[in-house]
Order: structure tokens, then C-alpha cells, then sequence
């Protein structure tokens, strides 16, 4: 059952019981107060004719007859007044004009005792009366009755105008509630119309904040959809990312793939010569080495997705040595020139990927000049953060592929790349190393003059 029914049919049911009852209760205390009226009128009158009669007879001396005449006298009298009386002495009825109802039906009342009154109210044909008995003397019984019709038939007019009424109440009420109950859910159905737009893709869904009652859900709902759209977007992007990562490496694994193929293949089947043999065995060699530096550095990034980061503080001359022994032989080979400017003492980092990181730079570095340059190191604290330029004098990297360098398997020149073994992962590995320990970097380059690599980490 949708909630607006449910709010339209308990406002509806609601209201209707609680007037049904406060009218059923109005009717019926104003109903007590008339009998209890009539009955106290009632008491009133029988209490005169008691004493009228008292001063006129003389119960214990007078005959039946004379009885009878003197209460015939009073009937006539009283039942012009629509009173009807009754006397009972000696076991019977001396009198008794109360011919509408059944003298059984009122026998009880006879049994009344001295200084005490019996009322009861008896209903015959459709006619209420209230009957009242006194002892007025030692064996005489005084009867009262009087039709009282008028108070249930006033009642009973009651309850048919009530049930009229309610008859339109209902159809009021039925209205007032259907809208009200329309009203209060409208901002339901937006949330509804709104997270229905959002399973069919449509996240640009913005719900009005204006209702007081209704701000804050609206505004949830609103951070709710953007936040949908922008985890939407971003793993799209990682779809896309990952398809490129996934094209880019079955390219390079095809191409040295395809070479140590085609030179198995001559050795197996050729006649050559051994120094044939020799230059095929080296292209499976390099080759070989090719595919297995690619996959070290695709295991590098995927540590460096995976791995839980513990920075702890490091001298920095420590850390910068350890990478300068990594490639001391490399750059005695190309008469690299390497310097260092170290003025902060330690940083805050987790060894193992800083390693990774400087490795990488340096790396990059060496395969960017073939004899002859520089590389230069500086660790320095600038307004509370820690600064890390890696710079040196290669060829640098054009201005409009300075936004890709940092993407999976991308080479600026792929011919010199085939040349150094690169594979184009290690400013990859580089930003995501930075990005786990919550810093950015920032590359600058003029293609000629060389490459200035700068990472800022927080202390």
C-alpha cells in the first residue's frame, strides 16, 4: 500500500472515530441528564400528590370506596397533566389508571418499603414511561407513571442528524484528507522521481531545498546524486584507464614476443654460423630482459596500489646514497656528473617506495642523456613541507606531452626507448608513489635543456 493511501485512510478513520465517540458521548450524557431531570421532576410531583393525599384521607379509617372516589377525583385531574396514578391497598388495586401498560410489568415496585421511593422506566409499544412508587401509609401503595417518550425520541433524532452528518464529514473529510495526504508525500514522490532518474543514469537530478521540513532530506538527496555522478564518472575513467593500460601492454608484449619467436625459430631451423647464432641468442637475451623489466615494474605499481605505507623519519643522506650506489657504475659508464644539495635532515616516508621513487627519477634521468650531463638531487623544507627536486640536463620533454608522461606504457620517443629498454612505467610508478604518501609533483621541462622533477611531501 503506497504511503499516501495509508496517510489518507488514518487521517480519514482517525477523525471519523474520535467524533463518532465524542458524539456518541455528547448524546448520551445529555440523555442521562434528562432522565435523571425527569426523574427529579417526577420525584417532585409524586412527593405533592403523597402529601395532598395524606391531608384529604385517612388510609387506615376510609372505606374503598370512598378510596376510589377520592383517587378517581385525582387520576382525572393529573392525567390531563399526562400523569397517571395508582393505588394499591389490601392486596389489590383500588385504583389504577395506568391502563398502557401491563400491571406485571411493574409488580415490583409494590414492594416497596416506608421512607424509601422505587423509580423504574419501562418501555411498552414504543412508549417509554418513568414509574415511581411510595408507601404513603402502612398498607397503601401510591403508584406514579408518566410518559417520557420525548427524551429517547429526542435522542434517537440525534442519532439520525449525527448519522447524516456524518455522511458528509465523510465526503469532506475524504476530500481534505486525499489532498492533504497528496501534499505531505509530494516531496516523496520527488525523491522517488529522483532516485528513479538516478537508477536510469540520469545523475544531473537537483531537488529543490526551499521546504523547511523537507532541506535537509533534499539536500542529502542532492550530495547523494552528485556523489553518485562523480563515483559514476571516476570509474568510467578507470574503465577506460584500464582498457588503454591493457591495450598498451598487450602492444608491448607483443613486440618482444614476436622477436624471441622469430630468432628461436632461425636457431631451430636455420644453417647459420655461429656468430649468427651469437647475435640471435643476444636479441632473445635482451629481448627476454625486456619483458621481465616490464613485468618487475607492473609488480612496482601494483605494490605501490596495494601496499599499506609506514612512513617513519630517514636521513636524508641516507636515502639519496643508497640510490646514488644503485647507479654509480651506470654513470661512470655514460660520464654522468652527480651532485647533491641536501639542507633538511630527515623526511618522513616509507623507505621502501621512497627508494622506488628516487630509483625511478634517476633512471628516467640516465636513459634521458647517452653520455656526458647531469643529475642533481636537492631535499629541502619550504613553509613546513618537505621539497625533492630531481634535476638533470637530458633531452627534456616537449611542452604538449608534459600532461601524458605520467600515463602507463607512454614514451616520448619509442625508437630510443627500444633502445634503453624502457617501457614507459616509471613516472607511472612515480605518481603513484607520491600520491600514497599524500604529496603531488609537479614536472618542468624545456625540450634540450634537461627535466626538473620537484615532489612536495608533508612533514
Amino acid at each position: 500500500m503506497k504511503l499516501w493511501i495509508k496517510i489518507f485512510l488514518s487521517i480519514l478513520i482517525l477523525s471519523l472515530s474520535a467524533l463518532t465517540v465524542s458524539t456518541a458521548y455528547i448524546i448520551n450524557q445529555n440523555h442521562i441528564t434528562s432522565i435523571n431531570r425527569e426523574q427529579e421532576r417526577s420525584l417532585g410531583e409524586l412527593e405533592l400528590i403523597r402529601i395532598s393525599l395524606s391531608n384529604s384521607l385517612d388510609f387506615s379509617g376510609s372505606s374503598t370506596d370512598t378510596l376510589t372516589v377520592i383517587m378517581d377525583r385525582y387520576g382525572e385531574y393529573y392525567s390531563n397533566r399526562g400523569i397517571s396514578l395508582g393505588l394499591y391497598t389490601g392486596g389489590e388495586y383500588v385504583y389504577n389508571n395506568i391502563s398502557s401498560l401491563d400491571p406485571d410489568t411493574y409488580k415490583a415496585l409494590l414492594s416497596v418499603k416506608e421512607k424509601e421511593k422505587i423509580a423504574q422506566i419501562i418501555r411498552s409499544d414504543s412508549q417509554d414511561y418513568i414509574l415511581i412508587s411510595d408507601l404513603i401509609a402502612d398498607n397503601a401503595v401510591l403508584l406514579y407513571a408518566r410518559d417520557i417518550s420525548e427524551i429517547y425520541e429526542s435522542r434517537s433524532n440525534s442519532i439520525r442528524l449525527y448519522c447524516i452528518l456524518l455522511i458528509l464529514l465523510t465526503g469532506f473529510l475524504g476530500v481534505f484528507s486525499y489532498l492533504y495526504a497528496k501534499w505531505i508525500t509530494r516531496p516523496l514522490n520527488a525523491l522517488h522521481r529522483g532516485a528513479m532518474d538516478i537508477s536510469s543514469g540520469n545523475y544531473d537530478i537537483y531537488l529543490s531545498e526551499k521546504d523547511k521540513e523537507f532541506r535537509d532530506v533534499a539536500g542529502a538527496f542532492n550530495q547523494m546524486a552528485k556523489a553518485v555522478k562523480d563515483r559514476t564518472q571516476e570509474l568510467e575513467e578507470r574503465a577506460k584507464e584500464l582498457q588503454v593500460f591493457i591495450d598498451d601492454l598487450s602492444h608491448e608484449m607483443n613486440t618482444p614476443l614476436t622477436s624471441i619467436q622469430g630468432y628461436s625459430q632461425f636457431l631451430l631451423n636455420a644453417n647459420a654460423s655461429e656468430e649468427q647464432k651469437r647475435t640471435a641468442a643476444q636479441y632473445i637475451h635482451s629481448e627476454s630482459r625486456r619483458i621481465k623489466d616490464m613485468y618487475s615494474k607492473l609488480m612496482v605499481l601494483s605494490f605501490a596500489r596495494e601496499h599499506n605505507i609506514e612512513r617513519k623519519m630517514y636521513r636524508c643522506e641516507e636515502l639519496v646514497e643508497e640510490v646514488r650506489k644503485t647507479f654509480h657504475h651506470q654513470m661512470l659508464e655514460q660520464n654522468i656528473n652527480f651532485t647533491k644539495e641536501i639542507s633538511a635532515d630527515y623526511l618522513k616516508v616509507d623507505k621502501t617506495l621512497f627508494h622506488m621513487l628516487l630509483s625511478n627519477l634517476v633512471k628516467n634521468s640516465l636513459q634521458a642523456m647517452e653520455t656526458g650531463g647531469s643529475i642533481h638531487i636537492s631535499i629541502y623544507s619550504q613553509h613546513g613541507l618537505s621539497k625533492i627536486m630531481v634535476k638533470d640536463t637530458g633531452m627534456g620533454i616537449p611542452a604538449d606531452k608534459l600532461e601524458q608522461v605520467t600515463r602507463p606504457f607512454y614514451r616520448i620517443d619509442k625508437s630510443r626507448s627500444r633502445q634503453t629498454g624502457g617501457a614507459g612505467l616509471g613516472l607511472s610508478i612515480c605518481s603513484k608513489i607520491v600520491a600514497l604518501h599524500e604529496g603531488n609533483m609537479e614536472i618542468h621541462s624545456v625540450q634540450g635543456e634537461g627535466t626538473s622533477i620537484t615532489i612536495t611531501l608533508p612533514d
